[in-house]
This record gives C-alpha cells, structure tokens and sequence, in this order.
C-alpha cells in the first residue's frame, strides 16, 4: 500500500516526503517548486483574482539584467514551494521562521548552482514588484493573472530557458 504520509514531512506534487526543517537536497524538485508556486495567491489571497507566487517570480525575475541574476529571481521564493507564502508582516514575528526559510534557501540554491545569499538586486527587485503589484493589482484592481496550469508552465520553460543558458540544468522539466 502506498504511504500517504510521513511524520514532521510533507508530500510533494511529485510524490516525495520532505520534512522542509531539515531539507534534503536530493528531494528538492523543480516540477514541485513549479507546481507549488503557481498554486499559491499572493497576499494571503487577498486579492480580487487569483495571482501566484510563480507569476511574481517570474515577474522578479524579468527584472534582473544577467541570466544568472534572472535564475535567481526566478527562485527567489522557491522556499515558499515547501513552507507556503507567509505573509511578511507574519513571518517576521515568528521567532525561527527566517531561520528555517535561510536554511532551505541554502539547500535549494545548492541545487540549482544560484548564489545565496540573494543580491540586493534580486531584494530591490522583489521590493519593487510587491509595490507594483500591490498598487496595480490590489489596489486598482488590474489583475490579468494567469492560469495556475499555465503559470507552472510558464515558470518551468523559464527555468529551463535560464538554466540551460548558463549551464546549470539540474533537473529534466
């Protein structure tokens, strides 16, 4: 009979068990960071149409100038693929959250050859796009996301376009 659950570990959309406090590297996915991401709103869902955290990476992403800075971008919240988006304004209350998100971004990056810690540009970048979206996407209400089918899609062919660029394809998408 097939396991449906493990104990301090959750089930990825591929099938794996991770337990994301103590991450190990030969679990981490692309398919499931994909998946994840374009599954999760951003702003806890308060928003008047649904927009992933995969559009706002790739968004973070086409910010960047260099490929290898766009990968970063791309991954930048590749953490939340395994410990969900939490809100800043919360996570930065929780006393070992930024603890146990550093510690899954180190392996995470380790696997996909980005540097991490990020660059303020990748920081700034992100910064910015929170404003963007908050203004253009909650606040007026111009919200065009996409599909979370396409979404992953579209966040996997990014991935594979930037990783191949810069030799570092880890993974088949």
């Amino acid at each position: 009979m097939e396991r449906l659950f493990e104990e301090n570990k959750i089930r990825t959309f591929t099938g794996k068990f991770i337990d994301p406090l103590d991450p190990d590297p030969s679990l981490i996915n692309i398919i499931d960071i994909a998946h994840a991401l374009a599954k999760q709103c951003r702003f806890s869902g308060h928003i008047n149409q649904f927009y992933s955290v995969a559009e706002h990476s790739m968004f973070v992403s086409n910010l960047m100038q260099s490929d290898q800075d766009k990968l970063c971008g791309l991954l930048h919240d590749a953490a939340e693929a395994y410990l969900i988006d939490m809100p800043r304004p919360i996570k930065h209350r929780l006393t070992n959250f930024c603890e146990i998100e550093d510690k899954l971004h180190r392996v995470i990056a380790s696997v996909f050859k980005i540097q991490y810690p990020f660059l303020d540009t990748v920081k700034e970048a992100d910064n910015f796009a929170l404003r963007w979206e908050w203004v253009n996407m909650v606040i007026n209400d111009r919200n065009t996301g996409l599909d979370h089918k396409f979404a992953k899609r579209s966040f996997l062919g990014t991935y594979e376009l930037l990783a191949t660029r810069i030799g570092s394809l880890t993974q088949n998408v």
